[in-house]
């Protein structure tokens, strides 16, 4: 099973993206990645999911997912009925389906599920000054990886774990953004004695934990935001402190206990 189409870098882009989870059942091999749409699924070798290549039953191009107004639409491209199935339901030639997440689509010994969209978003800011550089959308089966090079912090999506390549990084900070199963996930996968690590501005003694949106993680000069997709977030206006707080009037920030000063003229917010 062979995979292109790879998903795009930052969450500001409007094409739609959707995490894919393929099982061959006759193998036992699964696979989850992240795609953006349209996306093509067949034996032809322009797919991007290519199944058995040796099977003439399954189309070239089997099966396209499209987006279409918002909404996720399979088109049913297989010459022949009930080759392609949704939900169990075999599907005429021609037939167009709308998807959600959790669907399955089967195609002899493939089973392809969609699985849930983005549920997180990581925003890369300057520590100080909180100006934003990057945004992204961490959707199931997809990466993010932040490294330090001579010329500075590097942030880079990539579609799937398997594409995340860390050769001659060598001893520099390298961190991951991923999911372990279904809970997205920060990874420290090299660390210099130097550098210190924060979450919530307490120092990070273990190498992987579980995220939550409006969790903060310092490093160097640089800020990482979790938040949750969609969602308006503030900043503490405390100068000693400024995480990222959920907007909820009368509210106080989390660490300081600071008031968040909800519509004040010093208040930042910011949807990822």
């Amino acid at each position: 099973m062979q995979t292109s189409n790879p998903l795009p870098n930052t969450a500001s882009q409007t094409m739609q993206t959707v995490a894919i989870e393929v099982t061959n059942e006759h193998r036992a091999e699964v696979q989850r990645r992240a795609y953006s749409l349209p996306v093509t699924i067949g034996r032809g070798g322009t797919c991007d999911i290519q199944l058995d290549p040796d099977n003439r039953a399954i189309s070239r191009v089997h099966v396209e997912i499209v987006e279409e107004g918002g909404r996720t639409i399979l088109y049913n491209r297989a010459s022949n009925a009930n080759a392609t199935r949704v939900e169990r339901r075999g599907l005429q030639p021609g037939e167009r389906v709308e998807l959600h997440p959790g669907y399955s689509i089967g195609v002899f010994d493939y089973t392809l599920k969609l699985l849930e969209p983005a549920r997180i978003g990581i925003a890369v800011a300057d520590r100080h000054d909180l100006t934003v550089s990057k945004e992204f959308h961490l959707v199931p089966g997809s990466a993010i990886i932040a490294y330090e090079s001579p010329g500075g912090l590097v942030v880079e999506a990539a579609a799937s774990l398997s594409e995340v390549k860390t050769e001659g990084l060598g001893g520099n900070l390298t961190v991951l953004f991923y999911y372990d199963g279904d809970e997205p996930t920060f990874a420290i996968l090299a660390n210099p004695a130097q550098e210190q690590v924060l979450l919530d501005r307490g120092l990070i003694r273990q190498n992987a934990l579980y995220l939550r949106p409006f969790d903060t993680i310092e490093f160097g000069t640089t800020r990482i935001e979790v938040l949750n997709v969609g969602q308006a977030s503030i900043v503490c206006d405390n100068p000693g402190c400024r995480v990222v707080n959920a907007v909820d009037a009368g509210s106080h920030c989390r660490l300081c206990g600071t008031p968040l000063n909800i519509g004040g003229p010093t208040l930042r917010q910011r949807r990822i």
